[in-house]
């Protein structure tokens, strides 16, 4: 005959609890592997492959290397270097990462809650009571399941073995196996596939919503490293022509203080060249004092040392970042219709609606009566099988909480056609007003460019005059100032415009990112019905 070891019930304790322990280390692999799958499938079928997606920090980065002596200076920084710098250090861009995680974590979860769940238990006792030498060792080993199915209906069944024996009658462990299963069938109220699939339903639109967030602030965040980078080059342009006029002042004063102290030039016309240097001279001081100000807040914004070298390289296109591609022009109409099938986060407003809808119908259900057939069975021992089945019912005699939860879910209805609506028509607004600016940056740049050409023109007719005898240094000193200020207009009006194109094509989510920088996803306006720019816009 078969006898358990006197040792049984301890050693089985310990062998599940050994057995049954997850460590920190695979709870976290096994949450990533889990997560990281769903994010991957989702970001593939919405914005097709994406890039690897992590939340763990990165281990070398950039920063980390520049604190620790490894990089001592930077090569020029092009505007796709600047875009995965401040993507690696910026902390929002980490938090939209992990709330995205954390979205997929709970669809993780439900999913979880809609499988087939095992439980495996055991226990083991002795019992005895004071002044007797009776004393009785028990153990149980239980497997359990339960399911929640698409109908609604509650699946449970458990299999186990209970041993009994006392302990000083030297007799061996008996054994008790036990089984048993019910169900339980909702049949009314709480039966529709619909609200019983709800929770996973709302988690997987909820991973869905998630991942059109973090898209969008993405390119949103790229839109601000675009505006700050351009903004500096602007900048450093502006110094760079103040340099080039107070070379050209330098000269023009050294060459008229020669003449004047040769008498063959006024004390005044040295003077006057002798002011302009000076005051070129402080601008140029003011300038750079400014550049350095603004270079140290984008290093600040992209999260390197601020005592770290920065030097940015101009695109090589033109100035603009969308390459030699001319700009695609749409009407309001068009531009509206495509920004509504396209922008992501009208997406999510307008699908919060469906799922207001959705809730509304659930919470209608919970008002209806409940009835619930249920049907179990159980076996112990040698004893013969139980058996049970029957209907349970719950009349809905006391719904207030029901009640009131359907009249929030309609007035949630209304408040979700609300905020769509109105997103709808500050989407038609921000776009009047998108195309008004990107009409006007883009006549500005024409006619600053113009006349920063004109400018120059005049500076070499001038000073060629001035060789001549023709003319006299207030002219020259007067066209200086002229082309400066053009040149800066121009220059100002040139980032304006890059700017406006990009911040257009960003309104109408066509502004998606690659490895290099900005691409521009011009399928949905080569399709639109008018190419022309509308004029007729207040």
């Amino acid at each position: 005959m078969f006898r358990l070891s006197p040792h049984f019930p301890s050693l089985a304790l310990g062998v599940l609890v050994i057995w049954g322990c997850v460590s920190p280390e695979s709870a976290h692999q096994g949450a990533d592997s889990e997560a990281y799958a769903l994010l991957e499938a989702r970001r593939l079928d919405l914005f097709g492959p994406a890039g690897e997606f992590r939340i763990d920090p990165p281990e070398n980065s950039l920063r980390q290397r520049i604190l620790r002596g490894e990089v001592a200076s930077l090569p020029s920084l092009n505007l796709a270097n600047c875009l995965e710098i401040a993507a690696e250090n910026s902390r929002d861009f980490q938090t939209q990462k992990e709330q995205l995680y954390g979205t997929a974590l709970s669809l993780t979860l439900e999913q979880w809650n809609f499988g087939t769940q095992f439980t495996l238990g055991a226990d083991a006792t002795r019992t005895g009571s004071d002044g007797s030498d009776v004393q009785n060792d028990d153990a149980s080993v239980n497997l359990g399941m339960s399911r929640l199915l698409g109908t609604g209906a509650q699946v449970v069944a458990s299999v186990g073995n209970s041993l009994f024996r006392v302990v000083h009658d030297g007799e061996g462990w008996a054994v008790v196996r036990d089984a048993s299963f019910s169900i339980t069938q909702p049949l009314l109220g709480g039966s529709a596939r619909a609200v019983v699939r709800e929770p996973l339903t709302q988690a997987e639109r909820d991973l869905i919503y998630r991942v059109r967030t973090f898209e969008r602030f993405r390119r949103s965040f790229a839109f601000d490293v675009a505006s700050r980078f351009y903004q500096l080059l602007a900048s450093a342009n502006t110094v760079a022509n103040e340099e080039t006029n107070s070379e050209g002042l330098k000269l023009l004063s050294l060459r008229n203080r020669a003449l004047a102290e040769a008498g063959q030039l006024s004390d005044i016309e040295a003077d006057q060249a002798r002011q302009d240097e000076l005051e070129s001279e402080n601008r140029l001081l003011v300038l750079r004092e400014k550049l350095n100000r603004q270079r140290d807040e984008f290093k600040l914004f992209l999260g390197i040392p601020v005592a770290t070298p920065l030097e940015l390289a101009p695109p090589e296109v033109g100035g603009e970042p969308l390459g030699e591609e001319p700009l695609l022009q749409v009407g309001e109409e068009q531009a509206l219709s495509l920004a509504l099938s396209r922008r992501l986060d009208y997406l999510n407003t307008a699908d919060s609606v469906i799922d207001a809808e959705r809730r509304v119908g659930v919470a209608a259900e919970a008002l209806r009566m409940g009835l619930n057939l249920e049907a179990s069975a159980a076996n112990s021992g040698s004893s013969p099988t139980a058996w049970a089945a029957g209907f349970s019912f719950d009349l809905p005699v006391n719904r207030i909480p029901e009640r009131n939860a359907f009249r929030n879910s309609q007035i949630a209805l209304e408040t979700a056609r609300r905020n769509e609506q109105e997103s709808h028509d500050q989407m038609r607004a921000d776009l009047r007003n998108e195309i008004r600016g990107l009409r006007n940056a883009r006549q500005s740049y024409a006619i600053q460019k113009n006349a920063a050409e004109l400018a120059e023109q005049r500076v070499a007719s001038t000073e060629l005059s001035l060789e001549a005898g023709r003319s006299n240094t207030r002219n020259v000193l007067e066209a200086r100032r002229s082309l400066v200020i053009a040149q800066d207009s121009a220059n100002s009006a040139l980032t304006d415009w890059i700017l406006a194109r990009l911040s257009f094509h960003h309104q109408m989510e066509l502004l998606t990112l690659g490895e290099k920088g900005f691409l521009l996803d011009s399928g949905g306006l080569l399709s639109a019905p008018s190419a022309k720019l509308d004029e007729s816009h207040d």
